[in-house]
C-alpha cells in the first residue's frame, strides 16, 4: 500500500466529516453535541488544522452512525461488510428549522 502524507489524511478526514454531516442536515454544535465534544475541534477537525484522538474519532463516528475507517476512505468507497439499508446512517427525523434535540437552528 502506498504510504500517505499525514496533510492528506487529514483532508481526507475533513472533507468526509463535513458531508456526512452536512447529509444529516446537523450543525459543527449538533455534531459536538451528539458526540459529546466541543464544537471548536469540530471545526478545527474540518479545516484539517487539528489532530484527533482515536478516542474523539470513536465518538464522532459512533454519533454519525459510521465506522472509524470511514471518516478516512476517499471519495465514494464504502465499507463491503456494511448493509446497505445502514449506509445513510440513523434517520433524524428532525424538522426543516430545528436540531435534533428541538431546538432552534444557529445562524
Amino acid at each position: 500500500m502506498k504510504r500517505r502524507n499525514p496533510a492528506h489524511t487529514k483532508r481526507l478526514l475533513a472533507r468526509n466529516l463535513r458531508e456526512l454531516r452536512l447529509q444529516r442536515s446537523w450543525s459543527q454544535y449538533d455534531l459536538a453535541d451528539e458526540a459529546s465534544l466541543r464544537q471548536a475541534l469540530i471545526s478545527a477537525l474540518e479545516l484539517a488544522t487539528a489532530n484527533p484522538t482515536l478516542e474523539s474519532l470513536d465518538k464522532i463516528s459512533a454519533a454519525l452512525g459510521v465506522e472509524v475507517a470511514e471518516l478516512l476512505l476517499p471519495s465514494k468507497k464504502v465499507l463491503a461488510d456494511r448493509p446497505a439499508a445502514d449506509a445513510a446512517g440513523p434517520a433524524s427525523g428532525v424538522g426543516a428549522g430545528e436540531t435534533r434535540h428541538g431546538r432552534a437552528k444557529r445562524g
